[in-house]
């Protein structure tokens, strides 16, 4: 979906001038406008490290220099996917605590919400799983450690 050049510019640098290049575009079912989603997500922690939620917990794989899992065999240039420019989170806890292998030695679960004045999101029914795309100041405080 093409997306207003004002809209464009509320978006961290990457997202931002990709977007105003059209090297990539989100996809057509994100919304801006939305009731906000009470999500999971988890966070890097020791057992010891209790800090509160930050920007820092929500970056993409691109800002973290990761690749996203793919089928074997299977090429992809996810650069050019705009869900690697987004932050994961899901509608059930059960879901990230079965993907990260809860109880992890190195990782929280955050709960809280995402919505639209943080930027817009993708929600697929069939995952539970959320796609945000923050915008470069979204304020994330509503987010905090969940212990269960």
């Amino acid at each position: 979906m093409k997306i207003k050049k004002e809209l464009c510019l509320k978006f961290p640098v990457v997202l931002r001038e990709k977007l105003l290049n059209n090297e990539i575009e989100l996809p057509e079912t994100a919304l801006f406008d939305y009731e906000t989603l009470r999500t999971y997500r988890a966070v890097e922690r020791k057992a010891d490290d209790c800090h509160e939620i930050t920007l820092e917990d929500f970056k993409s794989y691109y800002e973290l220099n990761k690749k996203p899992i793919t089928p074997r065999g299977v090429k992809k240039d996810f650069r050019k996917d705009p869900e690697y420019y987004g932050v994961f989170s899901f509608l059930k806890r059960e879901i990230v605590e079965q993907k990260m292998k809860f109880p992890n030695p190195n990782k929280k679960m955050a709960v809280g919400y995402v919505y639209k004045e943080g930027g817009p999101q993708k929600t697929t029914e069939e995952t539970q799983h959320v796609c945000w795309w923050l915008y470069e100041d979204a304020d994330v405080s509503g987010f905090q450690l969940d212990e269960g």
